[in-house]
């Protein structure tokens, strides 16, 4: 029997699918977040408090320095993609201070939050529309600068996989390749001008060029989060950073599927579960310090400054 055409699928078809996928998500989430529930009861039920907070006063200052350090960078590295995401849509009204904050501010309130889309997208409409940008532009910014997060991802996870984790058994340096060859393929298809068309909206993607720098500060950010992380756990029970990126990568995946507010409990239950139970309360007591310095710690300047910026707004207005 011959297929019916998409024109007549497509009004009735598109909507039962979009909400099927809304439902199936919100399925993960809600599987994710019991497990992670469950996960943290056993854990957590198993560990003396009093060790948790010893092995957090026993943290090297000269680690958390380098946290904070590296939490400076990633979120440097965030702001720069709204930089270039800005310059490439709207050079002459979105000023660079002005894209670098809306970036900063986005991410350090949706990383803490949670629901990214939709708290990134709103505080960037607020920044950009003090500069007159249009919904079409912010959303453009949004899409371009979310792709370089993206291509970050992408960039140290097959980093990570070519200095062969344990987990991957061998196999580590053939997904790596995979991943590079789909890279380079992708910089390839950018050497044209193209164009991606969401909707009502049409993107223009960024050039070859462009797109290669995106993925070397996507990089760079990624590995300064994951090594702020890092640097708080006590050396003598430090993986290889090789073997410490596949596990930061898929915790930090599994918060954002759950929705969970800052992937939090999600996050914690899976790096706990990656360390040996005698091990767990001094890695509890690295994420401890790890959500205040890469998240409620940004999370306070953002709302300080995006509060002096609502002030300064409104003054000018008034």
């Amino acid at each position: 029997m011959s297929a019916l055409p998409t024109s007549l699928l497509a009004p009735t078809s598109r909507p039962r699918i979009r909400r099927i996928l809304h439902g199936l998500s919100w399925l993960l989430s809600a599987a994710l977040l019991a497990l992670a529930a469950w996960l943290l009861h056993r854990y957590l039920g198993a560990m003396r408090w009093r060790d948790v907070t010893a092995a957090l006063v026993q943290l090297p200052r000269a680690h958390v320095a380098g946290a904070v350090a590296a939490t400076a960078t990633s979120f440097a590295m965030l702001a720069a993609f709204d930089v270039l995401a800005a310059r490439s849509v709207a050079p002459a009204r979105a000023r660079p201070g002005l894209s670098a904050f809306a970036g900063f501010a986005a991410h350090a309130l949706a990383n803490t939050l949670g629901f990214h889309a939709f708290i990134g997208s709103a505080v960037r409409y607020r920044i950009y529309g003090a500069a007159a940008l249009g919904a079409g532009d912010i959303a453009r910014i949004v899409g371009l600068a979310s792709l370089g997060v993206g291509l970050g991802y992408a960039v140290l996870g097959a980093a990570g996989l070519l200095m062969e984790p344990a987990i991957v058994a061998g196999w580590g340096r053939v997904a790596g390749i995979v991943i590079v060859m789909l890279l380079a393929g992708l910089l390839a298809w950018l050497a044209q001008p193209r164009r991606l068309r969401l909707g009502r909206w049409a993107v223009a993607l960024p050039r070859s060029g462009s797109a290669a720098l995106q993925m070397l500060i996507g990089g760079v950010e990624m590995s300064a989060a994951i090594g702020a992380m890092y640097l708080l756990l006590p050396p003598e029970i430090a993986p290889a950073f090789a073997d410490f990126v596949p596990v930061y990568l898929a915790a930090l995946l599994a918060g954002i599927v759950s929705h969970a507010p800052g992937g939090l409990g999600v996050f914690e239950a899976i790096l706990l579960g990656a360390f040996p139970a005698e091990a767990r309360a001094d890695v509890l007591a690295g994420l401890v310090c790890y959500r205040l310095v890469y998240n409620l710690l940004p999370f306070a300047v953002a709302a300080v400054a995006l509060g002096g910026f609502e002030a300064r707004r409104r003054r000018t207005v008034s």
